[in-house]
């Protein structure tokens, strides 16, 4: 992939774990992308690399979420344009003083050309001998904010199951796929070890859910053994509990609403992926969205 990944100041690195954020299809949330960009903030980890965005990107998709329109983002002042952002694809190391470093991959799902950009991830790897590629998202259900945060996974060798069947439970599913599978289903087939994780996470919040992101943090940095004080993470996420708890407590429809999904919750024991979503639910994010109309925001 030589030209594609531009790498400017390669760093001295102990079998460095990959954590991969992107911004797509599995960032509901912005899980994928918070979680990456809170540890790069909270760890002052370094950019040595990025990847050209040129030939990834179709800028005119049309879709209702920011997070989906690849539009560049242009800002204009006085009729000048002063400043226009493209996609990102950024590369970032922290030493952690240990038997394994950590790299960083913050960016954006390209539409276009997937296996090479897989490839040009492989290719860090191998440069800088990772034994494994984590990718971090999330995914909107019908799970209320009340309950513990589900998480699934995927993997390109069963014998990463051992080591995240502690907080995990195993994808099963057939349709579309995401960027995040095409690297699975690569790393397979070139001996990389691959685990996707994701979090199931409330459709009603749509901003930055902190609780969710502390908890798929929490998980995945113990699991690989690294003491990183997400203190303050976690206090922010109870802090949007407290305010949408206090939402719901406002809003009868809402909370007799959040009440039956609990139920449903529950009685499945939070195995099941709803993925559809019913009329009650329908209801309960038009409620969500009235409190925001009024000005009440909820986090």
């Amino acid at each position: 992939m030589a030209g594609r990944l531009i790498m400017q100041q390669p760093p001295q690195l102990i079998d460095p774990y990959i954590m991969v954020g992107l911004n797509g299809w599995l960032n509901a949330s912005e899980i994928s992308t918070g979680s990456i960009d809170y540890l790069r903030r909270k760890l002052v980890a370094h950019k040595f690399a990025y990847i050209e965005t040129q030939g990834f990107y179709i800028y005119q998709i049309p879709s209702p979420s920011s997070g989906l329109t690849m539009r560049p983002h242009a800002q204009i002042k006085d009729g000048q344009v002063m400043k226009l952002d493209i996609p990102q694809n950024d590369f970032f190391f922290w030493k952690s003083g240990s038997d394994h470093d950590l790299i960083l991959l913050l960016g954006v799902e390209p539409n276009l050309s997937w296996p090479e950009y897989c490839q040009i991830i492989f290719d860090v790897a191998r440069q800088f001998h990772a034994p494994r590629i984590y990718l971090l998202g999330a995914f909107f259900d019908q799970v209320p904010h009340t309950r513990e945060t589900r998480i699934l996974a995927s993997v390109s060798h069963p014998r990463l199951k051992d080591e995240l069947k502690t907080f995990a439970q195993f994808t099963n599913y057939e349709g579309p796929c995401s960027f995040n599978t095409m690297l699975l289903a690569m790393g397979y087939q070139q001996g990389i070890e691959v685990a996707g994780i994701s979090a199931r996470t409330p459709l009603y919040i749509q901003e930055f859910n902190t609780k969710v992101c502390y908890d798929l943090l929490k998980n995945i940095l113990t699991m690989l053994g690294f003491r990183i004080d997400l203190s303050d993470l976690r206090q922010s996420g109870e802090k949007m509990l407290e305010r949408m708890d206090r939402a719901f407590s406002e809003n009868s429809k809402a909370l007799a609403q959040l009440k039956k999904m609990e139920e449903l919750y529950d009685a499945t024991l939070g195995e099941t992926s709803f993925l559809g979503f019913d009329e009650d639910y329908d209801k309960l994010r038009e409620e969500m969205r009235k409190l925001k109309r009024e000005g009440r925001k909820l986090h």
